[in-house]
């Protein structure tokens, strides 16, 4: 067994039966919320026939909407009624009600991750974190304290 690819990186066995690693393990966000409880998914924008996740999106000179894709890992937005640049921080919140989207932590971009919540009650330990610069790939789920990793689900 080889210890390293060809590109020098580090070859680990996946300890998971094969059966496991052909299956599709996909991750959709069926339902997040604001602080004040509004849910964030909308069928205004639909993904892979998927409802989106709708925030309002604010920069300095420009607000509108922000569409995420609800399968974790697929890293693609549709604006609405805003021009968004690359490498851009926005202002996040609630289309329903306004709320700015609290910080769940910073991002290694320079960024925040943002925070939608997986349940009506802000609980941070059931959330979901979205990086608030424009083309920045980092979010995270968090599901009762523990951390869902990409390696855990298939991208679609």
């Amino acid at each position: 067994m080889r210890i390293f690819d060809t590109k020098g990186m580090m070859v680990i066995p996946n300890p998971a039966p094969k059966e496991a690693v052909r299956s599709r393990n996909v991750l959709v966000v069926q339902a997040t919320y604001c602080p004040n409880g509004h849910n964030l998914i909308s069928s205004r924008v639909l993904f892979n026939n998927l409802p989106g996740i709708l925030l309002k999106a604010s920069t300095r000179n420009e607000t509108g909407l922000i569409a995420l894709s609800p399968i974790y890992g697929q890293h693609i937005r549709v604006s609405q009624e805003i021009s968004l640049t690359d490498g851009e921080v926005v202002e996040l919140s609630c289309p329903t009600c306004g709320v700015p989207l609290p910080t769940h932590s910073p991002c290694s971009c320079g960024a925040d991750l943002k925070t939608c919540f997986l349940t009506q009650n802000v609980d941070f330990t059931n959330c979901i974190g979205i990086c608030n610069r424009v083309g920045c790939p980092n979010s995270r789920i968090i599901e009762s304290g523990d951390l869902i990793t990409l390696a855990m689900v298939d991208v679609l």
